[in-house]
């Protein structure tokens, strides 16, 4: 395993290890706390999974990303924290999405009218 392989799994095990730990202690909350945590949980998964750690070496953090991360006490929740501050939104990619799928339906509409009309 090369070096950057071991600083991929470290940031890896160590965020994956403080998602562990959050859903833990989410476990010992209230169903309505939980709720209110609902939005840190699904992004902090979210955040893990972008990096797409890989075991068969697809290591997408440099070294010097990589120890920046593991210098972190909690990387994932630093990670988190920066997403809160983030100028973009996720519904700005739901709207995008949205729009996309609206008029992939309106083309859809158009052709199976202009077929109709060819039957006639």
């Amino acid at each position: 395993m090369t070096k950057n392989e071991m600083l991929n799994q470290k940031v890896c095990d160590k965020m994956q290890a403080e998602l562990d730990e959050f859903i833990a202690e989410l476990k010992t909350k209230s169903s309505s706390e939980i709720i209110e945590f609902a939005y840190e949980l699904i992004y902090k998964e979210d955040i893990l999974q972008s990096f797409d750690f890989d075991i068969r070496g697809n290591n997408p953090l440099t070294n010097e990303q990589a120890k920046a991360l593991l210098s972190l006490k909690n990387p994932l929740d630093y990670l988190y924290q920066e997403w809160l501050e983030c100028d973009s939104s996720v519904l700005d990619t739901l709207r995008l999405s949205n729009d996309f799928a609206i008029d992939k339906q309106i083309e859809y509409l158009k052709l199976r009218a202009e077929r109709e009309s060819e039957c006639r």
